[in-house]
């Protein structure tokens, strides 16, 4: 019974310092004031490390070649001889397209030099006395045949001009005999008499409100008179107009003659012109072809030599053009894309490709070669990024970046940066600067326009005094830390060096083994109180330690 008590009083004496201890911290949080719970500090131990800043981005992966083919001439494909992922060595023949008109137009260069050829032979080649004679008979032929078609153009034109003045006197004259036409004069002045009698009959007709809009068959008794007087008039109208064209059908007559014989004037001297300047020119032609082969040729010699080399250079083009009509490649490398098919016509030039800086590697691009075959030399790889404007100004060259794929986890190949592009790409408004990385090796997983992600180390101190970012400030331009000694925090200047990602290097103001105050995280509780959550920062000699205020 004894030991039951005992075990009893144990309990009850356990529980009692549990509600004590339960009840000191539940006085704390409610009534001590929270500075005695937020005083803890989160510290960081000042150490050496290595401070590194890096920048990110995402672009493609490209070979470190890439040449968009194309056949320089116009034709239809006869044969396409590779496939696309083929591998092909410079000077490899791709495809071909219908060679017959470039045949045709060599065969036709050729001709022309051999054309070119005889002439020059023919003006090194003195003429004979017989050819001489000819080339004089031409010139007297041609002059009297320019002289008799002067004379005739003359007669036709003096012709055309006596019958364009008889017509002209004819005119005048009938003109004269129809103003002085007692019949005719009363025939106009009964038609200016009848026209202002019809003027007036339609004036009333029109004004008369009562006539507006009425069918005809609806007409009043006023309607129907006034619309007779109008009929009337208009048949007085016409048949005076009739007398008066009577009266004057000479004078009509005579001016129709006359504007027909001025026309055919007109035409005459045109085609009398023309035939003049034919039979000068071919006068021209004969007096230069007596002159050049009859004076002294030095100059007429030089001419044909100078025809023959443009002959010669006609034939080297048509040649050149018949070899454009077979496809060879440029490089080596393999086959990205083929635009055709045989019996399709294809067209020359076009599908410049941009490249990327420091190389030869293409620029991504959301746009679709119109080339008509790409090549790509994937023996070397290269990340092309576009770098936001901010991150490119601090890229440089040679500088260390590690890539991964999305396409192929868990890969990270190293390499450095080769250029920095110097003009800008705008997309949306946002400004992009291309960097080229070249990749320290080649991961046959790999294929061109992959999606690569490169973080490249802009600036690197090591063994060097740091501090977290989190443990700086800024005022005035001046960086500040807060060092615990003593058990007091006092705001210290520090000099800064390089700006890493987690750390900053510090250069001055800050020992070794110094402790300077890390910000606390601070969550609000139930009650209303506060606690800290303290982080320590490991690694690199450096730690983190929360202590009480005061020690």
């Amino acid at each position: 019974m004894a030991g039951v008590l005992n075990r009893t009083r144990l309990v009850v004496a356990g529980l009692a310092i549990v509600a004590l201890v339960l009840g000191t911290l539940i006085y704390r949080d409610m009534f001590v004031p929270a500075k005695n719970a937020g005083s803890a500090l989160n510290l960081y131990t000042v150490a050496r490390r290595t401070v590194t800043a890096s920048v990110t981005g995402s672009g493609n992966v490209e070979p470190q070649q890439q040449a968009n083919v194309n056949f320089k001439v116009a034709g239809t494909l006869t044969n396409i001889y590779v496939t696309v992922g083929e591998h092909v060595s410079a000077g490899q023949t791709l495809a071909t397209i219908d060679s017959s008109a470039e045949q045709t137009a060599l065969d036709q260069a050729e001709a022309n030099l051999a054309t070119a050829s005889a002439n020059l032979q023919s003006v090194e080649t003195p003429l004979t006395q017989n050819q001489i004679t000819q080339l004089r008979d031409n010139v007297s032929t041609a002059q009297q045949t320019y002289n008799d078609t002067v004379n005739q153009v003359n007669l036709t034109n003096s012709q055309d001009a006596s019958q364009v003045a008889a017509d002209q006197s004819q005119l005048s004259l009938d003109q004269s005999i129809l103003n002085n036409s007692l019949t005719y004069q009363q025939d106009l002045q009964k038609l200016a008499t009848d026209q202002a009698t019809l003027q007036a009959a339609q004036t009333t007709f029109k004004s008369d409100a009562t006539c507006t809009g009425v069918a005809f068959a609806s007409y009043s008794a006023q309607c129907l008179a006034e619309f007779t007087a109008v009929s009337t008039a208009q048949t007085a109208v016409n048949l005076d107009q009739a007398k008066v064209n009577a009266d004057a059908g000479q004078v009509n007559l005579d001016q129709a003659k006359l504007n027909a014989d001025t026309a055919k004037q007109q035409t005459d001297r045109t085609s009398g012109q023309r035939s003049v300047n034919q039979a000068a020119a071919s006068l021209t032609s004969a007096q230069d072809q007596l002159n050049t082969q009859t004076e002294a040729k030095p100059n007429q010699i030089a001419s044909a030599k100078a025809n023959v080399l443009s002959a010669q250079a006609a034939v080297a083009t048509a040649q050149q053009n018949l070899s454009y009509t077979t496809l060879t490649s440029p490089m080596d490398g393999e086959v990205n894309s083929i635009t055709g098919v045989v019996g399709e016509t294809v067209s020359p030039g076009g599908g410049a490709t941009p490249e990327a800086p420091g190389g030869q590697a293409p620029l991504p691009t959301a746009t679709a070669s119109n080339a008509f075959m790409v090549i790509g030399n994937i023996s070397g790889l290269e990340i092309v990024i576009p770098f936001a404007e901010s991150d490119a100004s601090r890229l440089a060259f040679n500088d260390d970046a590690q890539v991964t794929f999305d396409a192929v986890p868990n890969l990270t190949i190293s390499g450095h940066v080769i250029a920095v592009g110097s003009a800008a790409t705008v997309t949306s408004g946002v400004v992009n600067y291309y960097a080229t990385i070249v990749l320290n090796q080649v991961d046959k997983t790999l294929k061109q326009g992959m999606t690569a992600n490169a973080t490249v180390t802009v600036s690197k101190s090591a063994n060097v005094l740091s501090v977290p970012n989190l443990a700086i400030s800024h005022s005035a331009g001046q960086a500040f830390v807060t060092v615990y000694a003593s058990g007091q925090q006092v705001a210290t200047p520090i000099d800064t060096g390089v700006v890493g990602d987690q750390y900053t290097e510090v250069v001055g103001g800050l020992n070794d083994g110094e402790q300077v105050v890390l910000p606390t995280v601070r969550a609000a509780t139930g009650t209303g109180s506060t606690r800290g959550f303290g982080g320590g920062f490991g690694g690199g000699g450096g730690g983190g330690v929360r202590v009480g205020a005061g020690g």
